[in-house]
């Protein structure tokens, strides 16, 4: 995938890539997102992503279903996937609508997240 292609930039910790997502998520980008992934994990045949959402203010309903989607594809794959920096108001939001991230280990923060992987 070419660099102009990506909707975030990647980084490549060993066999792990590490995800900043530093935008504001809607479905065409989530979508966008998940392709990526999904192409750079069979291009570099990494054995864990790491998903830094701590920037991220809004998780809605269709954003984790793909996400959830995505990590099950990613198993499928071989590779683990681990979600870090969820903030208070979004884990409000998600809890409060009964939302679940299906397939993720999920870490306080970066740190906490190359433990699991590590």
């Amino acid at each position: 995938m070419a660099f102009k292609d990506r909707v975030v930039p990647t980084i490549r910790i060993g066999d792990a890539l590490l995800v900043p997502i530093q935008i504001d998520l809607d479905d065409k980008t989530v979508e966008r997102l998940q392709t990526q992934l999904l192409e750079e994990i069979q291009e570099h045949r990494v054995r864990a992503v790491i998903l830094d959402v701590r920037m991220v203010e809004v998780i809605d309903s269709y954003i984790s279903y793909t996400l959830s989607e995505t990590a099950a594809m990613a198993h499928l794959m071989g590779c683990r996937t681990v979600i870090c920096g969820i903030q208070p108001p979004v884990a409000l939001t998600l809890a409060q609508m009964g939302i679940e991230l299906q397939g993720f280990l999920v870490a306080r923060d970066l740190e906490h997240a190359m433990g699991l992987v590590y």
